[in-house]
């Protein structure tokens, strides 16, 4: 790539790629909390007070980043640069008159952290001067975290020093000239890091992340808040030099390093912690990887992903050489910032991020500065600020390691911590003993610890349901608690060691069902006839057709009537005259007709919709499959070989979704006829099947046939998926959970989308209940979607700001890896993700999915209406 240079700029430069995704999030949340760099300066000795405010205005016209700020123009941010003279204000506080000077000190760094600086109106650095006595002053600097990182914080300690010392001598200061300003670097990456180079790293992420858990589902002393506060505390410790020098030989024996060596042991204990095989832990990168940059202030720091496995039961060796590996992978291709990670992974607003808990190696204290006439003390200020919920520093110094183990005390309590430290120590101690030892029966104290936890937050449930099989009994405590024993006659094994046979060694307590012939798979209600335009129909005529909602089978009107939600789910069992009353385009879909070939439909970069059935089980009266093959035939007319044709010429398309109607009224006979011509196609790696019948009819899925299709798909190197349909937990019935475990043990992958219907399951309670069960049985929630407000269809529509009360309601419901879901409205233009009603009245959404690539991903606003619910119902502007 080119150098860095000073080129001349456009009018409007734009943001950094990772100030982007900072200016995204505190848009959202109308602060900046959180955001802070700070470095403190213990200055004992006279103070000259007229150098140190010459010195900070020097820093200040030296580098443009400290007199920048952000501010937006037809929904764009950008920078606006502010003249070298502005200079610094330094507040100044007098605590010699406190009764505690030191707790007054910690208090008011405590305010400095986590009061919000201005984005928009400036400035994003302030100092302050305190003053504890004559000659003892502390030195306060904060910087948000748009304009600083910690290296910046390190250059400004140096240059400080050196300007501060000029001002009093009386010369010129020894500073290099910086070659480029930070406005310089973000032109650069927008311009040289937006091709191909930064697309082979988009591929390592997505390859890499693409289906690792979301959250670390590590037990705390307290239920987690419904709004994650960044109040913290920290628990220093050391391992000793003998310790120390027992893990660099294993480091030198495995090659590895030594960070890989400690991460493998932080690894070891979250995971037994937690339970979970598979975690992403986070670690900082300095990422100033081009000379240019070296002395720049600025946001170059990046965080890095590690997924790490402990899968398979590993031994204490192998972990160390996955950690390692990951470890190489993540910083050859740290230059993709974290945002842009997860949207490629979760295209989402990263309000919070799958990195929950960090591991850094970098060194934020003993910067070597010094300011003449002082005795000088580098404070830490900022360890009281928890950005995550746990964060672990390591740092060597001379023979030993030294750890800080930062902490959110809204979640944990300090002896808590100060037994995760320990926990530490035992765990590397393990690996240094004996390599060899398997990762979950290394003989670590943990199990008792993490029981601890749970039963101290209450999230231990004792209350079985008596409808499970055995085996889902056992299955269940096996994700409860892995490392719990269980006695067989007079050997204890982990849970963990006997699940690998459970299901064949326990016998089943469920009556199996008898499977359904072909012949008898399709639903016996009578086909549903469309109503268009001004058309004109009467009562008895609607009842007569059985013109309703859905095509309700027998079997889901009795399971709704005795769910106990009869009364949210009868709006849409049952028909209602009034939709008809008032006639209106019923083009419930929101997309234009963009068919390409008779048959399928390419909306999206990677995905093609491709019409399957002659019946349709949804309620859009004027949908693709009436398109196409026409509002009464009960014929297809699908060319599936034009299908295979167009989509082997797309390499773009990575899936295919047989909707248009739901898949399972076709038999498996025919379903096998249509996979035939999309299992040769090389660059499809998922074949999904938009469902309903899941919930109407469940017996669907006991066909022995179903299984060899779904083999069929797996042999020929591709996902199976199935997308469900549950809006409401009064739809999934006990035989559709235990056919969706049935399938999910087979290998199939399961998604599920509901739509945000009012009066129907417009309450938070009701969609967290619905995805906390999919989550339970093995399915993932990704989509709530909002309906088109169509005057006089059935889409019970809700308004866009009580939308995002209802979507924010879930997440505060759910923990972790179920906060899974999109909040998405389909319109003509593309899928749209609505993100969030900012502070300054404008909803935020982003583009999920788009025919054009580009647009994938851009954030986009428009100003609120009270009562909007839809695009189009917000203006432009």
């Amino acid at each position: 790539m080119p150098p860095i240079e000073a080129l001349p700029r456009p009018s409007r430069v734009p943001l950094s790629l990772s100030q982007q995704g900072l200016w995204l999030r505190s848009r959202l949340s109308g602060s900046s909390d959180a955001c802070h760099i700070q470095k403190g300066f213990r200055l004992c000795g006279g103070m000259y007070k007229a150098a140190l405010y010459s010195a900070l205005n020097r820093l200040v016209a030296r580098h443009e980043l400290l007199r920048t700020t952000f501010e937006v123009e037809d929904g764009e941010p950008f920078q606006r640069i502010g003249p070298a003279h502005v200079g610094l204000a330094l507040k100044r506080d007098d605590l010699t008159t406190a009764a505690d000077e030191e707790t007054a000190l910690a208090d008011l760094i405590l305010h400095e952290a986590q009061a919000a600086l201005n984005l928009e109106g400036g400035p994003l650095i302030r100092g302050r001067l305190v003053r504890l006595a004559v000659d003892d002053h502390v030195l306060l600097i904060t910087m948000h975290n748009m304009i600083s990182d910690d290296w910046s914080r390190k250059i400004l300690g140096r240059e400080l020093s050196e300007l501060y010392a000029a001002v009093r001598e009386g010369r010129a200061d020894r500073l290099s000239p910086l070659p480029v300003q930070y406005a310089d670097y973000a032109l650069w990456q927008r311009r040289w890091l937006a091709g191909d180079f930064l697309e082979r790293q988009a591929e390592y992420w997505l390859r890499t992340l693409k289906g690792a858990p979301a959250v670390l589902k590590l037990p705390t002393d307290h239920p987690r808040p419904a709004q994650q506060g960044h109040s913290g505390s920290y628990v220093d410790f050391v391992l000793d030099e003998a310790l120390t020098a027992q893990i660099k030989a294993l480091s030198r024996r495995h090659g590895t390093s030594l960070f890989a060596s400690l991460l493998a042991g932080w690894a070891l204990v979250l995971a037994r912690l937690s339970g979970q095989d598979e975690l992403v832990i986070g670690t900082h990168s300095a990422n100033r990887t081009r000379s240019e940059i070296d002395g720049l202030i600025g946001l170059f720091a990046n965080t890095l992903a590690l997924r790490i496995d402990l899968s398979g039961d590993p031994t204490l060796a192998t972990l160390l050489e996955r950690v390692y590996a990951a470890a190489l992978g993540a910083q050859a291709n740290q230059d993709l910032p974290f945002e842009q990670v997860l949207d490629l992974v979760n295209p989402r607003i990263a309000l919070t991020s799958i990195v929950h808990v960090i591991l850094t190696s970098q060194d934020n204290g003993a910067e070597s500065a010094d300011l003449p006439g002082f005795a000088l003390e580098h404070l830490r200020v900022d360890d009281r600020v928890a950005q995550r919920e746990l964060m672990l520093n390591l740092i060597e110094r001379g023979e030993a390691i030294r750890g800080r183990l930062i902490y959110a005390t809204s979640l944990f309590e300090r002896s808590t911590v100060e037994r995760f430290a320990r926990h530490l120590q035992q765990a590397l101690s393990q690996m240094v003993a004996d390599p060899k030892q398997r990762a979950w029966s290394a003989p670590l104290q943990l199990r008792e610890e993490r029981r601890r936890l749970l039963v101290r937050s209450g999230s231990i449930d004792v209350a079985y349901r008596q409808d499970r099989c055995m085996h889902e009994l056992f299955e269940a405590q096996v994700e409860r608690d892995p490392e719990a024993i269980a006695v067989v006659e007079e050997q204890s094994l982990s849970s963990r060691e006997q699940h690998v046979g459970a299901t064949s060694a326990l016998p089943s307590i469920c009556s199996p069902q008898s499977p359904l012939r072909n012949s008898d798979l399709r639903p016996r209600s009578a086909l549903m006839n469309f109503i268009e335009g001004t058309r004109v129909i009467t009562e008895g005529e609607l009842q007569a057709n059985s013109i309703t909602r859905y095509h309700v089978t027998k079997f889901y009107r009795e399971q709704v009537t005795k769910s106990g939600y009869y009364e949210q789910l009868k709006h849409v069992v049952e028909p209602s005259f009034k939709e008809f009353e008032s006639p209106g385009d019923l083009d419930t879909s929101g997309e234009h007709d963009n068919t390409v070939v008779p048959g399928l439909q390419h909306k999206y970069a990677q995905t093609g919709l491709m019409l399957v059935t002659d019946r349709c089980a949804s309620y859009c009266r004027y949908c693709f499959r009436k398109r196409i093959v026409g509002k009464d035939s009960d014929e297809i007319i699908t060319n599936f070989a034009k299908i295979a044709q167009y989509i082997s010429d797309h390499p773009e398309m990575t899936n295919v979704l047989l909707s248009g109607g739901d898949p399972f009224v076709l038999s498996t006979a025919k379903l096998d006829k249509i996979v035939s011509h999309l299992l040769p196609i090389p660059h499809l790696d998922s074949i999904r099947f938009g469902t309903k019948i899941v919930a109407y009819e469940p017996k669907r899925f006991e066909d022995p046939a179903l299984p060899a299709l779904f083999q069929r798909i797996h042999e020929a190197g591709k996902a199976s998926v199935i997308v469900t349909h549950f809006d409401h937990i009064g739809e999934i019935s006990v035989d559709a959970e235990r056919n969706i475990r049935s399938l999910h043990a087979q290998g199939v992958q399961f998604l599920n989308q509901s739509v945000l219907l009012a009066k129907v399951n417009d309450d938070s309670k009701i969609l967290a209940a619905t995805f906390a069960k999919c989550h339970q049985m093995g399915v993932r929630p990704y989509y709530l979607f909002q309906g088109r407000p169509v005057k006089g269809a059935s889409h019970f529509q809700v308004p866009l700001r009580r939308g995002l009360e209802i979507a924010h309601g879930i997440n505060q419901r759910l923990s972790g890896i179920q906060k899974t879901f999109k909040y998405i409205m389909s319109h003509y233009t593309g899928k749209i993700e609505i993100l969030d009603l900012g502070a300054d009245g404008r909803i935020y959404m982003r583009y999920h999915q788009n025919q054009t690539p580009r647009k994938v991903g851009k954030i986009f606003s428009r100003p609120h209406v009270e009562g909007a619910c839809w695009l189009d119902d917000l203006p432009d502007g």
